[in-house]
């Protein structure tokens, strides 16, 4: 998600990975806990209820689940943004992340400007839209590999399970795809079952076209190459509608959280469209 980097603090977290400076601020802790508080719930309460009528099944309580929650999303968001960075590394340019409340964002260091085999030039529209849609690609592959993982293991993945169904894979279809047991421990659930909600939601969401998120880049740069022009004011005019479409879906589904992101959204496009028709004539 391409927002403006927040400002550093000395409770920020710094690691390097791949040659990758990487900042995680405090908040992001605090916003993942509450944005996974229902979730953690939801598996405790169903774990405990399972546990009054079946044998050895077992939960490790809500705090610890939320604290499973809090690390999914943590590695999950990592591995989105590490696939921006890297495609920036692959066309020649460094880059720095920083894990904040909104999410991540992968912020180039050497600019827009590179070199690449000896020649300089700056990144073209196709090149912008291989780094904005490589952060979701690598999140859904991972979240692919975790469920396929876990499956093959006999662990039962609601969340993959269900869109292998919506593709019309069933599981079991070819033979080595077993269907899955829900596992015993609510801690081998929230591992895999959470994981793989959020690396199939947020990038599925993140490529929305809706600036400043994945997918109004990608629209920008196809309308860019369509039209020879920057796209700015068409990707902001499909990000007014799109937000505000999708702030109603969720309001109509009891989202409010995710409802009031979405609005925001839909309100930023909206005042960046009217500040590119300029001042009003009165």
């Amino acid at each position: 998600m391409m927002i403006g980097e927040p400002m550093p603090s000395q409770y920020d977290w710094r690691f390097n990975l791949f040659g990758i400076p990487i900042r995680v601020t405090w908040l992001f802790w605090l916003v993942n806990a509450a944005l996974g508080y229902t979730s953690a719930m939801a598996v405790d309460n169903g774990y405990r209820r399972l546990a009054a009528v079946v044998a050895d099944v077992s939960s490790p309580g809500l705090p610890s689940l939320l604290a499973i929650w809090v690390v999914a999303a943590f590695l999950s968001v990592l591995i989105h943004e590490l696939g921006h960075s890297l495609a920036f590394r692959y066309f020649g340019i460094e880059s720095h992340i920083v894990l904040y409340h909104m999410g991540g964002v992968a912020i180039p260091t050497a600019g827009f400007i590179f070199r690449r085999g000896g020649a300089r030039r700056r990144l073209s529209h196709a090149d912008q839209i291989c780094i904005s849609a490589a952060g979701p690609l690598l999140q859904f592959l991972s979240a692919i590999l975790v469920g396929g993982i876990a499956i093959c293991w006999g662990v039962k993945v609601p969340m993959l399970t269900t869109f292998m169904e919506l593709a019309g894979v069933k599981p079991g279809t070819f033979g080595w795809l077993p269907a899955g047991e829900l596992p015993k421990s609510a801690w081998v659930y929230a591992m895999v079952e959470f994981y793989v909600l959020i690396s199939v939601w947020w990038p599925l969401f993140n490529l929305l076209p809706v600036m400043p998120l994945d997918g109004g880049h990608i629209v920008q740069n196809l309308v860019a190459i369509i039209r020879r022009t920057d796209g700015v004011y068409e990707a902001h005019a499909i990000g007014t509608a799109t937000g505000f479409l999708v702030a109603w879906w969720f309001f109509q589904n009891r989202s409010p959280i995710n409802a009031m992101l979405f609005l925001s959204l839909a309100m930023s496009n909206l005042q960046s469209l009217q500040g590119r028709m300029g001042p009003p004539n009165w």
